[in-house]
């Protein structure tokens, strides 16, 4: 017989408006030069293109890196520190680092070391989006809330690689631009440590529902269930696609097209897969929450297929409306499903803390990231065979998911 003493709080909504904030700030940070390459690496006085753009990409392998080292260590924290106080050490460290670039950051000695501090604070806010929504929300919520976290994180970075162009081109320049990102970091630091909360003063269901394993007994729990490897294995495949593609669109996409789809064009279909994906990552999440079943996994293969056949689109688009088209499909369905796949590993890997499933399956993709990246290379240039192989690991993603077998959390009876 489950426990009744549980309440749903209005103020979760608070909570998680902020956390989102914070998401989207880091990824504001991480794209900052995105945008502005050639730019960057003239203003700081690199005297070639290869070099100068050698070295505004060491600022993105630097967060990549980040994540990798620490993401199991972040899990760690949210275990033995709790929510409010891990993520908020990320925060607050992206707030003062994002300061201290906005103040120094005409050096590209000292952008390299605040991007350390960004590297180091970003496991420790973009691995608790379902810690939110555990402590927090109600199962019927989950996805949702899961759903509002992601779509942050698009935000953020659909901001840094629009606004940053805006910005510069219109006059500010690249010194007084990280100045203004650094007082968007502080007063963003500032804002979680007044307004968020670690948990409810009841959790938002029955309390036998609430408990959530250590880490150390959760982790080995999580990596014994067939169907959260599974899942982890197809989000490995997936974010390996995505940073793999979003690090070389414009070489891609000017091949694919024959050279018809410019640097800008290239931008601009990046921005429209993040701009549908936050739409999406919305609609999704809240279809799947409002099944009467709370289903994941008929939703998560439906989206992933589609989504696949939309990115395979891309090697056949004629020009740049076809390649709108494709990128509208591939970000509307896979790009926006995201956060279901995170809902069906913690669901999976229950009572596993919603910290460390989202963790290890970001810590996954990743590593995926670094290991496309690194295979692209073999290709030698040839942006066909390259997607082809992309393709391929998005349709072993949903081999994956077709074969995993949906888990539900036990649900209390009127």
């Amino acid at each position: 017989m489950e426990s009744q003493d549980f309440r749903v709080y209005p103020y979760r909504w608070v909570v998680l408006a902020v956390y989102g904030l914070s998401t989207a700030v880091i990824q504001l940070m991480w794209t900052t030069f995105f945008s502005i390459t050639t730019a960057s690496w003239r203003f700081y006085g690199f005297a070639d293109a290869a070099s100068g753009e050698n070295a505004i990409s060491l600022f993105s392998i630097i967060f990549m890196a980040g994540m990798i080292v620490l993401s199991l260590p972040s899990l760690s924290c949210f275990e033995r520190f709790g929510f409010k106080n891990s993520v908020g050490f990320g925060v607050a460290l992206t707030g003062a680092s994002a300061l201290f670039r906005g103040v120094l950051g005409d050096s590209y000695a000292m952008a390299l070391v605040a991007t350390v501090g960004f590297a180091v604070a970003q496991p420790f806010i973009l691995n608790a989006p379902g810690l939110v929504a555990g402590k927090w929300f109600p199962e019927g919520e989950r996805a949702t809330a899961n759903g509002v976290g992601l779509l942050c994180s698009y935000v953020g970075m659909c901001v840094g690689l629009l606004l940053t162009p805006v910005l510069v081109d219109g006059g500010m320049g690249i010194k007084s631009m990280l100045l203004l990102y650094g007082i968007v970091g502080a007063a963003t630091a500032a804002l979680f440590i007044a307004l968020a909360k670690e948990a409810p003063p009841t959790p938002p269901c029955p309390a036998e529902r609430a408990k959530r394993s250590d880490f150390a007994v959760g982790l080995r729990f999580a990596l014994g269930k067939r169907d959260f490897i599974l899942c982890a294995v197809a989000f490995f495949c997936m974010l390996g696609v995505f940073n793999t593609f979003f690090t070389m669109i414009e070489p891609i996409l000017r091949q694919l097209s024959g050279g018809s789809v410019d640097a800008t064009q290239a931008g601009v279909i990046g921005v429209i897969i993040l701009g549908v994906g936050v739409v999406s990552s919305f609609v999704i999440s809240l279809a799947s929450d409002k099944d009467r079943l709370h289903r994941r996994r008929p939703y998560m293969i439906a989206c992933t297929l589609v989504g696949t056949l939309g990115f395979g689109t891309i090697l056949f688009a004629d020009g740049f409306g076809g390649m709108v088209v494709a990128a509208i499909f591939y970000g509307f369905f896979i790009v926006g499903s995201a956060p279901l796949v995170l809902t069906f590993a913690a669901e999976s890997a229950y009572p596993t803390s919603e910290g460390t499933t989202e963790g290890l399956l970001m810590f996954a993709g990743n590593i995926a990231g670094v290991v496309f990246l690194g295979a692209a290379a073999l290709f030698r240039g040839n942006h066909f065979s390259l997607m082809a192989g992309l393709l391929a690991a998005n349709l072993i993603a949903v081999a994956l998911m077709w074969i995993s077998r949906e888990t539900k959390l036990a649900t209390s009876k009127a």
